[in-house]
Parts: C-alpha cells; structure tokens; sequence
C-alpha cells in the first residue's frame, strides 16, 4: 500500500460508522484510532483495514433479497483481511506460520482423563486419521453428517508426513511446531460414553452446537460438555518415528500453485496467535449450515513432487518420500469454507462461476 493510498483509506476510516462493527472490543479499538492525532503504526493500519472491510461487509449484507451475494461478498472481504493479516504476521513475528493453526483432521490416539483430551504424537500417528467428517462421509447440505462441507473435504486428502522428512523441517522453519486435532470419537458416527473427559460422552458431529470450535480444548461445566472436542499437539514433543497426519489441497494449480506443488491446508481458528494480536477474532464463512466447521484456511506450499513430470496425488507423488523441498515455504492462497480462493469467490459474487 503505498503513501497516497494509506492517507486515503485513513480518511476513509475518520469518517466511518463505527456504530455497524458489532464486535464491542474491535468497536471501541476503532473509536480511539478515529480520535487519535498522528501517523498510524503497522498493527493499527491493519486494525483500520480490517474495521472497514467489516463495514463494507455489514453494508451489503443490509441488501434486501441478496443475502447469498451478501454472504459471498463479505468473505472476498474477510479473506483479503486475512491476507493482510498474514503479512503483518510474517513482517512482526519474522515467520510464516502462526501457532496452534487447526490440522482439520480427526485422530484416534488422545488420552481422556477428568479434564478432557491430550494428544502427543507417536510413530504411525496417521493410521485411524481422517478429515473431519462422519465416519468420512461430509455433505454442503445443513444439518446432514457435519464437519467440513463436501465442497472442501473433496478437494482435501491426509497423508502422513514423518518428522524425519525435509518436508517436514520446510514447515518447522516456517513456524509450524504443533497443530489442533479433533478426537475420533466425534467423528466416528456413534456417540462414545466418556470420549470428551471422565463421565462425558460425545454427540454426533451433526449434533454439536458450534463446529467452529471444535478444536479447541473441551469447555466441561460439571458433566455438561459446552464446546470442544480437540488439543494441541506439540510437535517440539514429537517421538523419533512420528508420522503426522496433515490435510494437502488436490488441484494446487486452481489456487495459484502449480500440478507438481505439494500444498498442506490450515484452519485458522479462534487459538491462532494471528487472533487478537493480529486480527480480532476468527473470522466464519456465513455461506455455510449452522452444523458445518466455517473457519478460513490457509493453504501454504511446502514442497515440489521430486519426479518433475509427476502432479501431486499420482502414484509417484502422493507419500513425503516423493517430495523434494527446494525453497522455503510459502502462502498461495486464504480459502473459504468451501475450499475456494480468492478470485474464485469474486467470480461467484459476480455470478461467473457456479458455487
């Protein structure tokens, strides 16, 4: 953003209506940078960025008759946030990746005890892993099996990746020491007695009142389980041997990458260290059913298929040993739920490209 264009917006935001930004902390950030007199710094800049693409997003979604392209046209306006918001992060942080990034996967080797779930990881630690699915089975219509909608969880395939690999330090010098997995049991398709902590029993993944934050460490209120169904797998505590399940995009060459790309997907979820210090809160997608994980991703190439004329997900380019990793780590693209970058989405809006 160059000088002429940062006092343009600045202005923009002096004059803007605060009152529609709903959110009562990001609100009261925005009046004290209206009031204040002087240059903006780097954060605060993005803070504006940020409040007036919530604007814009409010005013559109206030069209009578057009929810859906109101829908589609605040998430164009929510991913060139996180955008942003990536860049800030890799400019103020000196890396990538932020921490506790969502794996969008379900493992079967967590412990229960009275507090809830841990995980650490082990050798073959893929074995059992799957998308976040019922019993891996997803579906774009609301209220049908729960999880990642059928739109992304098609364009999505886990495969392990030992610790041992080259892939695997590209994404440690990257950032990456540890993601958040789901436990099995609520992914499964049955509901297990004790599978959330000692004496909580799970609920089917279609059933569960807030899939966004489904990841997150369980929030019990005596034997009553509020939210979370997941923890955060330190990957520092990693065995010799360990595999990690990771979830990698099918066509990188529809978000920018080329065929050969290997390009892992994040969720960006409400324990990211991009939230609140970057970003306020973890933005939902509002094309999605209320039973459906909304959170944007981050799909980030991390190696190249070793045989030149391979694409990724051939038979000889679908396992980590069939990667090579040349360069470091980079971001292609911000996706929305459904697994679509950003022009995608705008060609949607635009009513150019079928959903």
């Amino acid at each position: 953003m160059n000088t002429k264009k940062i006092k343009n917006t600045i202005a923009k935001f002096k004059k803007a209506d605060l009152s529609q930004v709903k959110d009562a902390d990001l609100r009261s950030k925005g009046e004290k940078l209206q009031a204040k007199q002087g240059g903006f710094t780097l954060l605060e800049l993005l803070v504006v960025v940020a409040i007036l693409a919530i604007i814009a997003g409010a005013v559109i979604s206030n069209m009578d008759g057009k929810e859906e392209g109101a829908a589609q046209a605040t998430a164009v306006h929510t991913m060139a946030t996180l955008e942003s918001g990536m860049k800030v992060f890799k400019t103020t942080e000196k890396r990538l990746l932020p921490d506790e990034l969502e794996s969008l996967i379900c493992i079967d080797n967590m412990t229960v005890d009275a507090d809830g779930l841990s995980a650490t990881l082990g050798a073959g630690t893929a074995t059992g892993a799957i998308l976040l699915s019922n019993s891996g089975d997803n579906s774009n219509v609301s209220r049908v099996n729960g999880g990642l909608t059928g739109d992304i969880a098609d364009k999505l395939e886990v495969i392990g990746v030992d610790v041992a690999d080259p892939v695997w330090d590209n994404m440690a010098d990257a950032g990456l020491t540890g993601l958040r997995y789901a436990t099995l049991a609520v992914c499964d398709g049955v509901v297990t007695a004790g599978a959330i902590a000692t004496g909580v029993d799970d609920v089917a993944l279609v059933d569960i009142t807030k899939p966004n934050l489904i990841f997150r460490d369980p929030l019990i209120d005596g034997t009553e389980w509020e939210y979370g169904a997941g923890a955060l797998v330190d990957f520092n505590n990693a065995a010799s041997g360990a595999v990690a399940p990771i979830a990698f995009f099918d066509e990188p060459a529809e978000i920018g990458g080329d065929e050969g790309d290997v390009v892992a997907v994040f969720g960006i979820g409400p324990d990211s260290s991009l939230i609140n210090n970057i970003i306020g809160r973890a933005p939902s997608d509002g094309n999605v059913g209320p039973d459906k994980y909304g959170h944007f991703s981050i799909a980030v190439k991390v190696a190249e298929c070793t045989d030149g004329a391979a694409e990724f997900g051939d038979t000889d380019c679908d396992a980590s040993d069939e990667w090579t990793v040349d360069e470091s780590a980079e971001i292609l693209a911000v996706l929305d739920a459904g697994g679509d970058a950003y022009d995608d989405e705008i060609a949607e809006a635009k009513g150019n490209e079928e959903e």
